[in-house]
């Protein structure tokens, strides 16, 4: 290894990471405000398409942050970082499941209570594909940088816990940026950061992970009509609520509800029950 120290490693690229996060977000406005005209610059910055442009450069910018730390720096393989797919195609449908069923769960409650309805059902390939595209870069970028990069490294010679702990705090922070967190929202961002960190603390694995914050993100936004932790998009079915932000989520999106908070700490519950035996 280039640095021996793991945690000066970890520290490092998440230097890295914010760096690029905002400078490739810089480039991609400056390009499409030289494009479009500098006076119209300030009502440029609240184009849904800007936005979406700056998220996908962003996220492909860091996957490429992620993998050049992994080869220069950490100097191991790619796959070492948890890509590994042979006896691990259960945990990725796990995945996926989990990421359906709870956010599922939460909108039939919030239904049955009379806090939501959908009003209106509006396919349209285009978004829909577009949301596929920019939540699998998302849950990629995320899940290489925070568990493949810096959790991974920090387990190698840290104690689990702490490893745990400082990457699932450092994913928390990434997002405090995000349009309309609130206390729970930011809880939730802590308990998504633990579910997705635990599990990979006895897999070594991404693939759980990776489907999990895809398909947490594209079921709550594209297709139920949620802002997805801030961001809306335009999606399937569009909705109504009814109530205070606190079981709502409000313009944060399910991930600012406290029903999610209650759904994620069960998640937890489940893995931590499943991997008891590894501890």
């Amino acid at each position: 290894m280039l640095i021996k120290q793991a945690w000066v490693r970890a520290l490092l690229f998440f230097i890295a990471y914010v760096g690029v996060y905002f400078a490739s977000g810089a480039a991609v406005g400056i390009v499409w405000a030289l494009r479009h005209g500098l006076a119209n610059a300030n009502k440029l910055l609240n184009d849904p398409t800007l936005t979406m442009a700056v998220l996908l450069c962003s996220s492909i910018s860091l996957i490429g942050v992620a993998l050049l730390f992994r080869k220069l720096v950490d100097r191991q393989s790619i796959v070492s970082m948890g890509f590994a797919w042979k006896g691990h195609g259960h945990e990725a449908a796990a995945g996926v499941l989990l990421g359906l069923i709870l956010p599922g769960a939460g909108s039939l409650i919030l239904y049955a209570t009379g806090h939501l309805d959908w009003l209106d059902t509006v396919f349209d390939a285009r978004a829909l594909g577009t949301g596929l595209l920019l939540f699998t870069l998302t849950a990629f970028s995320e899940e290489i940088a925070f568990r493949g990069y810096i959790l991974n490294n920090l387990l190698q010679q840290q104690n689990k816990w702490v490893a745990l702990a400082v990457s699932t705090l450092l994913f928390a922070l990434i997002h405090l940026g995000n349009a309309n967190l609130n206390p729970v929202a930011f809880l939730n961002l802590v308990a998504g950061g633990l579910l997705l960190g635990l599990n990979y603390v006895y897999t070594r694995n991404l693939w759980f992970s990776i489907c999990f914050h895809l398909s947490w993100n594209f079921f709550q936004g594209p297709i139920l009509g949620y802002e997805v932790s801030g961001l809306g998009l335009q999606s399937l079915w569009h909705m109504e609520r009814q109530g205070g932000v606190l079981l709502t989520g409000g313009a944060f999106g399910f991930e600012g509800s406290i029903i999610a908070t209650l759904l994620l700490a069960l998640a937890i519950g489940l893995v931590w029950q499943r991997s008891w035996w590894k501890r």
